[in-house]
């Protein structure tokens, strides 16, 4: 029974099976949000540990992204992706009925670690089956899928809370955990025969990974993603507080900014895919990396000539909807290009390209907070400095940044 589960198929992968297991990560990161403050008191804790069960996932999803790609090149592609959904679950449920919040803590790690191996793999099978132009329209079906599902996930979570406490949160992610596993077993085959694997051990992983990252094809990408994830994790981690005590503005009108532009990102991502067949990625990302810098140029300079250094809310929502618009381009076209030159490693590739930017926005999420200025000038700055190094990487490196070919 399990062989013949594990054994390799020959179709292509359903599309609501891919949606499923590179999407779940995003669902995961914050459905239970609006019930931190409850979880706190019901597990009888302090309001950093409950904090730390976010952090710990968005650390477990890096890790596993990175761990798993390089393994999957040697192993295959659909039993790492079982697997990953298998423990997924078990995690969630471990999570529905966790005792303390220390449990809670460490469950979250590895079932972010589970999500990230299977947005990893999930990538890989992407590249393994899909060429050019046709590669690059599914990463924007899947970029977009990504993006709404964290703008939804409070939402839903908010909804699961009516029916119950926060543990109701985590008996949801159980269920879907075990779609992701169904979607997986039936529709997700085995897209990378033993025929085209690469050896095992760490020597040969650590060969394949230093052989992508020392390849300028690759590699700029890769760099380009890493400061452009640095310059949005800013927004991410400081928006809130930046917002809120310098320019203040409710909880409520917040909230209403950040789901404003979450959504515009998604819809410029649908762009991408209807536009990329016949544009390229390259000429898209161009304009995507053009756009999002000169929004937060532009914020930036508006906000060191406005007086107090507090521009118009006008014109920060409207610098940072631009950005996020610009990024919504970004993401899908640098994730086809990078793919297509990692494909000889297409696992490896995933995992570099995907875990080392989640690393670096992981370490720039607080930086306002770190650098003690919860402001609109400090965040502009650091946005800016980001975005621009990213955009001047991708000029000099032009000349190797290449088409994805069908």
């Amino acid at each position: 029974m399990i062989s013949s589960l594990l054994a390799p198929r020959t179709a292509q992968p359903r599309l609501a099976a891919l949606l499923l297991v590179t999407g779940t990560a995003a669902l995961s990161t914050d459905t239970y949000i609006a019930a931190l403050p409850s979880m706190q008191a019901s597990l009888q804790t302090s309001a950093s540990v409950v904090q730390l069960t976010l952090t710990f996932f968005i650390a477990g999803m890096a890790v596993g992204q990175l761990l798993s790609g390089p393994v999957s090149d040697a192993r295959g592609r659909r039993a790492i992706v079982l697997g990953a959904c298998v423990v997924f679950t078990i995690m969630s449920i471990l999570c529905a009925i966790a005792p303390t919040g220390g449990l809670l803590v460490a469950v979250r790690a590895v079932q972010g670690a589970a999500a990230g191996v299977a947005t990893a793999v999930g990538r890989a099978v992407v590249t393994d089956i899909y060429r050019g132009r046709e590669a690059a329209a599914l990463f924007g079906t899947l970029s977009a899928v990504g993006l709404l599902a964290p703008v939804l996930a409070p939402a839903i979570g908010g909804v699961l809370l009516t029916f119950g406490d926060w543990r109701v949160v985590f008996w949801f992610l159980t269920l879907v955990g075990v779609a992701m596993t169904v979607a997986a077993t039936v529709a997700l085959p085995e897209s990378l025969p033993p025929e085209r694997r690469h050896p095992g051990g760490l020597a040969n992983l650590l060969r394949r990974s230093r052989d992508l990252l020392t390849d300028p094809h690759f590699a700029v990408p890769v760099l380009v993603q890493c400061l452009t994830v640095a310059g949005f994790f800013v927004y991410i981690g400081g928006s809130s507080f930046v917002l809120q005590e310098d320019l203040g503005l409710s909880a409520r009108e917040y909230t209403m900014l950040f789901t404003v532009n979450a959504l515009t990102m998604v819809t410029t991502s649908v762009i991408f895919r209807l536009l990329v067949k016949r544009t390229g990625a390259v000429v898209l990302r161009r304009c995507a990396v053009v756009l999002q810098t000169a929004a937060v140029l532009v914020l930036f300079l508006i906000t060191l000539l406005a007086a107090g250094h507090r521009p118009p809310l006008t014109v920060v929502w409207t610098a940072l909807a631009l950005m996020t618009a610009g990024l919504g381009l970004y993401f899908p076209s640098n994730a086809a290009i990078a793919q297509n030159a990692g494909r000889r490693f297409s696992g490896t590739a995933s995992a570099l390209s995907g875990g080392l930017p989640f690393l670096t926005g992981a370490l720039t999420t607080p930086l306002t907070g770190a650098l003690g200025s919860q402001t609109v000038m400090t965040m502009a700055l650091c946005m800016a400095t980001g975005f621009l190094l990213a955009a001047v990487v991708a000029a000099l490196g032009r000349r190797y940044t290449v088409e994805p070919v069908d």
